[in-house]
């Protein structure tokens, strides 16, 4: 994501946010993070005020909501396109195994590309073709077994011969 545009949403979160903390959220160092709220302020996308104890409070401006508004469009417009991309290739990928194979199981976990996969699969409605992956299944040569990741790639290609890596292919 676009370093001003985690500044500005941290900001908008927390307008006593120091830029030590502002420095450790965006893994820039403080005298960036210095020069970046300086290029900020003077573009009016926030303001700072003085507030006692000799410290600052950073504020968006209307301009710089507009702009968190645009940069936060902008990003989500860019992953869902990524999204859908691999979603594609996904499908491409299993209808090419069902072409040579009766039936393919998979194997799914809980992280993001297992929830694309299982999107892509219920997107192709081939049910019956394709599977879930269950421990106590047995492969056998007119099936094939598909992996989202690739530990899991690792163990189950020492147990059968038919295993393909969904990284590998994408």
């Amino acid at each position: 994501m676009d370093k001003e545009h985690i500044i500005l949403e941290e900001i908008n979160e927390n307008k006593h946010i120091s830029q030590r903390q502002l420095a450790h959220k965006t893994e820039l160092s403080l005298g960036s993070i210095n020069l970046l709220l300086k290029k900020m302020i003077k573009e009016g996308l926030i303001k700072m005020e003085s507030i006692p104890a000799n410290r600052v409070a950073y504020m968006l401006t209307p301009k710089g909501m507009m702009e968190k508004a645009n940069k936060t469009y902008k990003y989500i417009k860019h992953h869902y396109r990524a999204i859908e991309e691999t979603k594609t290739k996904i499908k491409k990928t299993i209808i090419q195994l069902l072409d040579e194979n009766k039936t393919l199981y998979v194997l799914l976990n809980q992280d993001e590309m297992s929830h694309i996969t299982r999107t892509s699969i219920e997107e192709l409605d081939e049910r019956g073709r394709i599977q879930l992956f269950d421990e106590d299944k047995k492969i056998d040569d007119k099936e094939i077994l598909l992996t989202v990741n690739n530990e899991d790639y690792q163990k189950y290609k020492k147990l059968y011969d038919r295993v393909v890596d969904l990284g590998e292919r994408l």
